[in-house]
């Protein structure tokens, strides 16, 4: 009861406008142990009524990987093929469903179940996307953890580039989880954003290098002017780089790459708080 009287007080903030930055943030910190039971609630309910149960977050990148291989792989021609080719695909998806599912998560969690009562309550809002960032990231260490038999059949070995994988983690957590809180505070205004949401991800996968390598755009002609400023070509040049090494010695580097991305992962995560942050006060209004 005491945390939520002094998070009554740190919310009596004008609406639309920032409440005292420290005030919330140490409101935030006080309710972190809810984060994390909210967010072992939500991997629990995930795939509850399913067979599989939660084999499916796991059997979902690699089928979608499979399918990626087959029309794209094998019909295009050219770059890796076979096994290596597979490992490539499904290891890229591994980390796009991964910052995909830090976002789409978190939007309809302000307006829905229970996210839509904690809405109407107390409690710093902010507390509902951290939660659902925690359990995207749960569920991507346990992903990697799978993927390695298929990364040791390919024959992509051990390289001094998977020591960034930690930060790679942190970073794509931030840049996810500051487009959550953006698109999370649009969706409370124009509910169509959750519908629109997973088209867009889908489309920007196609223009990220994800399913594609980066290499076939190298060249510094106009279409590799216009794919740098797609903040993920940073992002999954530096997770392709950590995950199956270089693949062209004259290339990006990876210590370049993540300089690059953590600029855009620091930027979203303060623009997306800051801009939840002011407008949290009409979320109980717009509920």
């Amino acid at each position: 009861m005491e945390n939520l009287d002094n998070a009554r007080i740190v919310r009596r903030a004008t609406r639309s406008g920032l409440p005292p930055l420290g005030n919330y943030l140490r409101e935030t910190y006080k309710f972190r142990t809810f984060a994390l039971k909210w967010s072992a609630g939500e991997r629990k309910a995930l795939h509850f009524e399913t067979f599989l149960g939660r084999v499916w977050h796991y059997l979902n990148p690699f089928l979608f990987g499979l399918i990626y291989f087959v029309f794209i792989g094998i019909l295009s021609g050219g770059g890796e093929s076979g096994i290596a080719r597979l490992a490539f695909i499904v290891a890229n998806l591994y980390v796009w469903l991964f910052f995909s599912s830090i976002i789409t998560s978190s939007v309809g969690s302000i307006k829905s179940g229970g996210g839509g009562v904690l809405a109407l309550s107390a409690i710093p809002k902010v507390i509902i996307p951290i939660a659902s960032t925690v359990t995207a990231t749960n569920f991507f260490i346990r992903s990697i953890i799978t993927y390695i038999p298929l990364h040791l059949l390919a024959k992509r070995g051990l390289h001094v580039e998977m020591l960034a994988i930690p930060l790679l983690i942190v970073l794509t957590c931030l840049f996810g989880f500051g487009l959550a809180l953006f698109f999370a505070t649009l969706n409370v205004y124009i509910r169509d954003v959750s519908r629109l949401l997973p088209h867009f991800l889908r489309f920007w996968l196609y223009l990220s290098p994800g399913i594609w390598e980066y290499t076939k755009i190298l060249g510094g002609g106009t279409l590799e002017a216009c794919a740098r400023l797609n903040p993920m070509f940073s992002g999954m040049t530096a997770w392709t780089l950590a995950l199956g090494g270089s693949l062209d010695p004259n290339g990006p580097s990876i210590l370049g790459q993540i300089a690059i991305f953590a600029v855009w992962s620091i930027a979203t995560a303060v623009v997306g708080f800051i801009f939840f942050v002011s407008r949290e006060e009409e979320f109980a209004v717009r509920n």
